[in-house]
Protein backbone atom coordinates (compact mmCIF):
# COMPACT_ATOMS: atom_id res chain seq x y z
CA UNK A 1 0.00 0.00 0.00
CA UNK A 2 1.23 3.46 -0.86
CA UNK A 3 -0.27 5.78 1.61
CA UNK A 4 -1.32 5.83 5.35
CA UNK A 5 -4.78 6.53 4.29
CA UNK A 6 -5.34 3.35 2.39
CA UNK A 7 -3.56 1.62 5.41
CA UNK A 8 -6.23 3.13 7.62
CA UNK A 9 -9.12 2.45 5.31
CA UNK A 10 -7.71 -1.06 5.45
CA UNK A 11 -7.84 -1.45 9.45
CA UNK A 12 -5.03 -3.39 9.36
CA UNK A 13 -3.88 -3.22 12.82
CA UNK A 14 -6.66 -1.82 15.06
CA UNK A 15 -4.53 -1.04 18.16
CA UNK A 16 -2.60 1.24 16.07
CA UNK A 17 -5.22 3.08 14.43
CA UNK A 18 -7.17 2.98 17.80
CA UNK A 19 -4.18 4.70 19.70
CA UNK A 20 -4.21 7.73 16.79
CA UNK A 21 -8.20 8.17 17.46
CA UNK A 22 -7.41 8.47 21.00
CA UNK A 23 -4.48 10.65 20.88
CA UNK A 24 -6.81 12.90 18.59
CA UNK A 25 -9.47 13.20 21.47
CA UNK A 26 -7.52 13.66 24.22
CA UNK A 27 -5.89 16.78 21.99
CA UNK A 28 -9.03 18.16 21.22
CA UNK A 29 -10.08 17.78 25.50
CA UNK A 30 -6.99 19.49 25.95
CA UNK A 31 -8.14 22.32 23.63
CA UNK A 32 -11.61 22.35 25.00
CA UNK A 33 -10.19 22.52 28.44
CA UNK A 34 -8.14 25.31 27.63
CA UNK A 35 -11.17 27.64 25.94
CA UNK A 36 -12.93 26.77 29.62
CA UNK A 37 -10.37 28.41 31.77
CA UNK A 38 -9.79 31.49 29.17
CA UNK A 39 -13.56 31.61 29.48
CA UNK A 40 -13.65 31.57 33.31
CA UNK A 41 -10.36 34.39 33.41
CA UNK A 42 -12.37 36.84 30.88
CA UNK A 43 -15.65 36.41 31.53
CA UNK A 44 -15.71 35.14 35.06
CA UNK A 45 -12.91 36.77 36.34
CA UNK A 46 -12.34 33.94 38.70
CA UNK A 47 -8.89 33.32 38.77
CA UNK A 48 -8.76 30.35 41.26
CA UNK A 49 -10.99 28.78 39.08
CA UNK A 50 -9.08 29.33 36.11
CA UNK A 51 -5.67 28.22 37.45
CA UNK A 52 -7.41 25.27 38.35
CA UNK A 53 -8.53 24.34 34.48
CA UNK A 54 -5.15 25.92 32.78
CA UNK A 55 -3.44 23.52 35.51
CA UNK A 56 -5.39 20.52 34.32
CA UNK A 57 -4.74 21.43 30.41
CA UNK A 58 -0.90 21.20 31.26
CA UNK A 59 -1.90 17.42 32.53
CA UNK A 60 -4.39 16.79 29.29
CA UNK A 61 -0.90 17.62 27.51
CA UNK A 62 1.17 15.39 29.36
CA UNK A 63 -1.36 12.60 28.93
CA UNK A 64 -1.41 13.31 25.00
CA UNK A 65 1.89 13.40 24.77
CA UNK A 66 2.21 10.15 26.54
CA UNK A 67 0.18 8.38 24.69
CA UNK A 68 2.01 10.14 21.24
CA UNK A 69 5.45 7.64 22.74
CA UNK A 70 3.29 4.63 23.45
CA UNK A 71 2.17 4.74 20.02
CA UNK A 72 5.50 5.31 18.51
CA UNK A 73 6.61 2.46 20.89
CA UNK A 74 3.79 0.65 19.10
CA UNK A 75 4.97 1.58 15.26
CA UNK A 76 8.58 0.25 16.16
CA UNK A 77 7.10 -3.13 16.39
CA UNK A 78 4.99 -3.35 14.18
CA UNK A 79 5.20 -4.84 10.78
CA UNK A 80 5.11 -2.11 8.21
CA UNK A 81 6.91 -0.59 5.61
CA UNK A 82 9.04 2.79 6.15
CA UNK A 83 6.76 4.93 4.37
CA UNK A 84 3.53 4.06 6.57
CA UNK A 85 5.61 3.98 9.95
CA UNK A 86 7.20 7.81 8.67
CA UNK A 87 3.59 9.15 7.68
CA UNK A 88 2.29 7.93 10.62
CA UNK A 89 5.05 9.57 12.94
CA UNK A 90 4.77 12.96 11.02
CA UNK A 91 0.68 12.50 11.67
CA UNK A 92 1.09 11.68 15.34
CA UNK A 93 3.77 14.61 16.02
CA UNK A 94 1.41 17.08 13.97
CA UNK A 95 -1.69 16.11 16.63
CA UNK A 96 0.83 16.55 19.17
CA UNK A 97 1.84 20.06 18.33
CA UNK A 98 -2.01 21.33 19.00
CA UNK A 99 -2.03 20.09 22.73
CA UNK A 100 1.48 22.28 22.51
CA UNK A 101 0.09 25.40 21.58
CA UNK A 102 -2.72 25.43 24.40
CA UNK A 103 -0.49 24.20 26.63
CA UNK A 104 2.33 27.07 26.12
CA UNK A 105 -1.01 29.43 26.40
CA UNK A 106 -2.08 28.30 29.36
CA UNK A 107 1.17 28.13 31.15
CA UNK A 108 1.51 31.83 30.48
CA UNK A 109 -1.93 32.42 31.54
CA UNK A 110 -0.61 30.54 35.00
CA UNK A 111 2.08 32.69 36.06
CA UNK A 112 0.86 36.35 34.03
CA UNK A 113 -0.49 39.29 36.25
CA UNK A 114 -3.70 39.03 35.79
CA UNK A 115 -4.47 42.49 36.78
CA UNK A 116 -2.45 43.81 33.58
CA UNK A 117 -4.89 41.44 31.50
CA UNK A 118 -7.78 42.67 33.06
CA UNK A 119 -6.65 45.96 31.84
CA UNK A 120 -7.47 45.48 28.45
CA UNK A 121 -10.06 47.30 26.67
CA UNK A 122 -13.34 44.95 26.56
CA UNK A 123 -13.45 44.52 22.58
CA UNK A 124 -10.04 43.07 23.15
CA UNK A 125 -11.15 40.34 25.73
CA UNK A 126 -14.23 39.47 23.20
CA UNK A 127 -12.27 38.57 20.17
CA UNK A 128 -9.52 37.27 22.55
CA UNK A 129 -12.34 34.50 23.34
CA UNK A 130 -14.13 34.45 20.14
CA UNK A 131 -10.36 33.43 18.32
CA UNK A 132 -10.11 30.82 20.96
CA UNK A 133 -13.85 29.61 20.11
CA UNK A 134 -12.68 29.47 16.53
CA UNK A 135 -9.69 27.84 16.96
CA UNK A 136 -11.45 25.06 19.30
CA UNK A 137 -13.98 24.73 16.47
CA UNK A 138 -10.94 23.77 14.03
CA UNK A 139 -9.66 21.22 16.00
CA UNK A 140 -13.36 19.29 16.31
CA UNK A 141 -13.09 19.17 12.61
CA UNK A 142 -10.10 18.20 12.71
CA UNK A 143 -11.14 15.03 14.63
CA UNK A 144 -13.81 14.54 12.32
CA UNK A 145 -10.76 14.07 9.85
CA UNK A 146 -8.72 11.70 11.68
CA UNK A 147 -11.80 9.31 12.65
CA UNK A 148 -12.95 9.83 9.03
CA UNK A 149 -9.57 8.06 7.65
CA UNK A 150 -11.06 5.03 8.16
CA UNK A 151 -14.11 4.75 6.39
CA UNK A 152 -14.87 8.23 4.66
CA UNK A 153 -14.78 8.66 1.25
CA UNK A 154 -11.94 11.86 -0.06
CA UNK A 155 -14.42 13.97 -0.92
CA UNK A 156 -16.09 13.93 3.07
CA UNK A 157 -12.48 14.36 3.91
CA UNK A 158 -11.48 17.07 1.33
CA UNK A 159 -14.55 19.08 2.50
CA UNK A 160 -13.70 18.67 6.30
CA UNK A 161 -10.44 19.57 5.56
CA UNK A 162 -11.73 23.25 3.61
CA UNK A 163 -13.71 23.82 6.86
CA UNK A 164 -10.59 23.82 9.15
CA UNK A 165 -8.71 25.78 6.50
CA UNK A 166 -11.98 28.55 6.82
CA UNK A 167 -11.93 28.57 10.25
CA UNK A 168 -7.64 28.69 10.72
CA UNK A 169 -8.12 32.09 8.05
CA UNK A 170 -11.29 33.33 10.46
CA UNK A 171 -9.04 32.99 13.52
CA UNK A 172 -5.68 34.83 11.31
CA UNK A 173 -8.28 37.75 10.36
CA UNK A 174 -9.36 38.12 14.42
CA UNK A 175 -5.82 37.66 15.35
CA UNK A 176 -4.62 40.81 13.07
CA UNK A 177 -7.85 42.72 14.24
CA UNK A 178 -6.80 41.92 17.66
CA UNK A 179 -3.10 43.48 17.47
CA UNK A 180 -4.55 46.48 15.72
CA UNK A 181 -6.54 47.10 19.29
CA UNK A 182 -3.25 46.55 21.38
CA UNK A 183 -1.57 49.00 19.51
CA UNK A 184 -3.95 51.40 20.22
CA UNK A 185 -5.34 50.38 23.58
CA UNK A 186 -3.22 52.92 25.83
CA UNK A 187 -2.86 51.11 29.00
CA UNK A 188 -0.32 51.70 32.00
CA UNK A 189 1.72 47.76 32.24
CA UNK A 190 4.28 45.94 33.12
CA UNK A 191 6.48 45.68 29.69
CA UNK A 192 7.00 42.20 30.32
CA UNK A 193 3.29 41.47 30.86
CA UNK A 194 2.60 43.32 27.62
CA UNK A 195 4.99 40.53 26.06
CA UNK A 196 3.73 37.71 27.69
CA UNK A 197 -0.07 39.07 26.78
CA UNK A 198 0.83 39.14 23.31
CA UNK A 199 2.09 35.84 23.29
CA UNK A 200 -0.22 34.39 25.31
CA UNK A 201 -2.94 35.70 22.38
CA UNK A 202 -0.53 34.73 19.93
CA UNK A 203 -0.16 30.63 20.88
CA UNK A 204 -4.38 30.43 20.84
CA UNK A 205 -3.80 31.68 16.76
CA UNK A 206 -1.18 28.67 16.59
CA UNK A 207 -3.66 26.88 17.79
CA UNK A 208 -5.78 26.22 14.63
CA UNK A 209 -2.70 27.17 12.38
CA UNK A 210 -1.23 24.28 13.54
CA UNK A 211 -4.85 22.34 13.64
CA UNK A 212 -4.70 23.06 9.51
CA UNK A 213 -0.93 21.60 9.22
CA UNK A 214 -2.77 18.72 9.98
CA UNK A 215 -5.80 18.57 7.97
CA UNK A 216 -3.31 19.45 4.81
CA UNK A 217 -1.02 16.78 5.87
CA UNK A 218 -4.32 14.75 5.73
CA UNK A 219 -5.49 16.01 2.37
CA UNK A 220 -1.97 15.22 1.14
CA UNK A 221 -1.92 11.37 2.27
CA UNK A 222 -5.61 10.77 0.67
CA UNK A 223 -4.06 12.48 -2.56
CA UNK A 224 -0.77 10.72 -2.44
CA UNK A 225 -2.70 6.98 -2.47
CA UNK A 226 -3.04 7.34 -5.89
CA UNK A 227 0.58 7.63 -6.80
Amino acid sequence: MSSLYEWFKSRNEESAINKTLIHMRKVLECVVEFEKGLSFLLEEKNIDLALKVFFRVNELEHQADTIRRDLMQMLSKAELSSTIRENFMHLAKRIDDIANAANASARILIYLNHADFFKLDAEIKNRILEMTRVSVESVKKLNLMVDKLMHAEEVEIQKLGEDVNSLEHKCDELHFAINRMLIENNIDVNPFSAIEIYNSISLIEVISDNAEDVADYIIMLTVAKRT
